[in-house]
């Protein structure tokens, strides 16, 4: 059976990137304190406020691929299975193929995710930082596809 899930790697990967941020940011907000002569002009300023701001998207992306960790797709015959077995939220609901409108897989620099909208009510299901492979997506439009030619 053909899944898409939530990204281990790639959110462990982010998160020590966002670790790594917080230390030298961490460092250099010690100069603001212990002052080493001419050295804390040259680390106070704009370098601490870019350290800020790098740690700042970090962290929300971290927190961001975080989300939806306890989410997956699963293909059917049907359609496609959404199940999120987070705490808070259980729910699981089959996608028939023929009310899926459009997947789609979308990039940004962090990580992949994976969109799936339906036809009534602009409903959608999401899943940030989704580890997918090009056969998942190949079989889940195939699938749409049939599902589409028989409704119409």
């Amino acid at each position: 059976m053909q899944q898409a899930t939530w990204n281990q790697a790639q959110y462990l990967s982010v998160m020590s990137w966002a670790m790594l941020s917080a230390a030298v940011t961490s460092a250099q907000l010690v100069f603001i304190f212990f002052p080493l002569g001419d050295l804390d002009e040259y680390l106070l300023g704009w370098p601490l406020g870019l350290s800020l701001v790098a740690n700042a998207v970090l962290f929300l992306a971290a927190a961001l691929g975080r989300r939806d960790q306890h989410v997956r797709v699963s293909l059917t015959e049907q359609g496609m299975q959404y199940d999120d077995e987070s705490e808070a939220y259980r729910r699981q609901e089959l996608l028939c193929a023929g009310e899926i409108k459009n997947l789609r897989v979308r990039r940004n620099p962090f990580f992949k995710s994976l969109t799936i909208d339906m036809k009534e009510n602009n409903q959608r299901f999401f899943l940030s930082n989704v580890s997918i492979t090009d056969d998942f997506l190949a079989q889940a439009r195939a699938l749409i596809s049939a599902g589409a030619s028989k409704v119409s």
